[in-house]
């Protein structure tokens, strides 16, 4: 049967997919205000590293895959314990450039828990951080999952990358676990958290590779807005329609971008629940015949243990071994179609789900400004009249003047939120884009490469195995005549 390294179940697209977000940072620099035209955010991860970047030596079949040594990296100076530092300084190209983050996820460790957890080195330029290597940094999937909590909640006007389940379990495949999938999708997360200009800045990242015991943020859970977002129908939403995202009487140009953004992903995420139940019940039908298939080669060398016609043994044997093989093969073939999509799909249901969230909190926001703008011209108004007015006191102008300069405060930092998110969205809806048509052709790329090698393993042993069997039949003709 094929190996798990002669069909590799997922690829890993960690270090594509970083650089594609980079160079889509490098021409939407939506993040810094009053950045120099020219300055773009692709000079924070210099392109002429490799080795031991996140998910580096891309696959050169696919182009969006990392090679089958993704994970299995280990820097210079491993042995270091969770953030310490090693005293080694990046190279001295790397001193003059700006300021880079890099995480190489190594392996899964102690499987045996009901929690798998991850070891990952890091590299980074970042000021914020206390060194420039880790080594042998120690998480497990809770803690990432923490990690991912706090920055939604942190960032609600970001789409944070959707991290992987963790397993490749499913109702479909049992308890069938790949590692080699759940630590390149962990990779792959890793690599587009690091090449997010915002996100990357975070003060609980630091944390989660410094800390020397368990990753615990203050903040997991976003704080209540003002006004809440409008609620939406989620992915088992028995068929409730989402609401609309653009509401305003007059939409601008991205308002209308956004609405059909929501109702492409809605529709999309629809589908892709069909496309996860029906792979999930093609694994089952591929492990039915794979189990009579195996049954099938079992009998026929049982068969051929007890003829006493020694051709006719040797080839029933042989069919039987080679039934064996197909029925293997069958089995190999159900269990990553029943684990690799069905993760895939799971991710992206989840990351659409993001998505939609990401843009109702858009309208709360929005919805905030315009709370706090009317708050603040009620102010205006009311230090008019005091102004007026023959009877006020110290006291009281002196609280007036209070309240207009919180509201004058309050309205500017909500403006200014406003004005941001719908850059960070700009940016980041063309990274979540690029990043999921880069992923479904990896998907389906690697499902159809994987089918073709399997047909020709399964081709090649009944070859064999006819050969095997013509030969017998005619050694079987010649000792017949010979013994006429």
């Amino acid at each position: 049967m094929y190996s798990e390294d002669e069909i590799d179940p997922h690829r890993g697209q960690a270090q594509a997919t970083a650089s594609a977000n980079r160079s889509l940072y490098n021409s939407i620099d939506p993040f810094a205000e009053g950045r120099p035209e020219g300055e773009a955010w692709g000079a924070q991860e210099p392109s002429a590293h490799t080795g031991s970047d996140a998910g580096t030596h891309a696959d050169s079949d696919t182009g969006t895959h990392a090679d089958s040594d993704t994970g299995t990296h280990a820097d210079s100076n491993a042995g270091a314990h969770t953030g310490s530092n090693s005293g080694a300084q990046p190279p001295a190209g790397e001193a003059a450039a700006a300021p880079l983050l890099r995480f190489t996820v190594g392996q899964m460790v102690d499987r045996s828990k009901r929690t798998p957890g991850f070891t990952f080195d890091v590299m980074t330029t970042l000021p914020s951080f206390k060194a420039r290597r880790y080594a042998g940094v120690e998480r497990n999937q809770i803690e990432f999952e923490r990690l991912q909590a706090h920055l939604r909640a942190t960032y609600p006007e970001c789409l944070v990358p959707t991290l992987g389940p963790g397993t490749t379990a499913s109702k479909y495949v049992g308890d069938y676990q790949n590692d080699r999938i759940v630590v390149q999708l962990l990779q792959q997360w890793l690599a587009r958290v690091a090449a997010h200009p915002l996100l990357r800045q975070d003060y609980e990242l630091r944390q989660f590779v410094e800390a020397p015991f368990a990753f615990n943020p203050a903040l997991t859970s976003a704080p209540a807005l003002s006004v809440a977002p409008a609620p939406s129908a989620g992915f088992f939403s028995w068929g409730k329609a989402r609401a609309r995202v653009a509401r305003s009487a007059n939409p601008t140009a991205f308002e209308r971008q956004l609405e059909a953004t929501a109702e492409n992903l809605d529709a999309f995420q629809r589908n892709l629940g069909d496309v996860r139940r029906w792979h999930g019940r093609l694994a089952r039908a591929r492990a039915r015949l794979a189990l009579d298939v195996r049954d099938a080669g079992t009998k026929l060398v049982s068969a051929g243990m007890v003829e006493h016609n020694a051709g006719l043994a040797r080839a029933l044997k042989r069919t039987g071994k080679s039934l064996l093989h197909v029925g293997a093969c069958a089995q190999g073939q159900a269990s990553l179609e029943g684990s690799r999509a069905v993760a895939v799909a799971d991710v992206y249901t989840l990351a659409c789900d993001n998505v939609q969230r990401t843009l109702g909190s858009r309208q709360a926001i929005f919805t905030e400004h315009q709370v706090a703008a009317r708050q603040l011209e009620r102010r205006r108004q009311a230090v008019a009249e005091l102004r007026v007015s023959a009877s006020i006191g110290a006291a009281q102008a002196q609280e007036a003047l209070a309240e207009l300069a919180a509201a004058q405060a309050d309205a500017d930092s909500k403006r200014a939120r406003a004005e941001r998110v719908d850059r960070v969205l700009a940016a980041d809806l063309h990274a979540f884009e690029t990043n999921r048509e880069g992923d479904l052709r990896a998907l389906f790329g690697a499902l159809g490469r994987d089918q073709l090698q399997a047909e020709r393993q399964v081709l090649g042993e009944l070859r064999a195995a006819l050969d095997t069997v013509r030969h017998a039949g005619s050694a079987g003709s010649s000792s017949t005549a010979l013994s006429g």
